[in-house]
């Protein structure tokens, strides 16, 4: 299982996994998911048609998803139905998609499904 710090990552500014010995202040955690954000997970969403089109908020929340499991979800073989929404502009239907991908019947269900409801909520407003 990955050793987990900051606001969430895995990985430290050299791509390298974190050890369950390693640490992080404050202001390198700020610095690393900006950077994480800025050369991971923005070009990949970028890449979603009508990206542009999409409101601060409907972006967010797909960076959070994306955050959480992984930017290059969109056209994954796992991801179908957010991908096939997002390409048809079906965008009233993005929040229901979302709370989808919870893992059902595992011990993360229900945290996931907070976040996707949270993520839910950000798309619609």
């Amino acid at each position: 299982m990955p050793i987990t710090i900051g606001w969430g990552s895995t990985r430290n500014f050299d791509g390298k996994p974190f050890k369950i010995t390693d640490t992080i202040n404050i202001q390198n955690a700020n610095l690393l998911i900006e950077h994480q954000i800025k050369t991971e997970f923005l070009p990949a969403l970028e890449k979603i048609p009508y990206w542009g089109e999409m409101n601060d908020n409907q972006r967010g929340a797909l960076l959070s998803f994306a955050y959480n499991l992984g930017g290059d979800f969109y056209g994954s073989p796992d991801f179908n139905t957010i991908t096939r929404l997002l390409k048809n502009k079906e965008w009233s239907k993005v929040p229901e998609a979302l709370k989808l991908y919870r893992n059902p019947g595992t011990n993360v269900e229900a945290g996931l499904l907070r976040r996707r409801i949270a993520e839910a909520k950000l798309w619609s407003s």
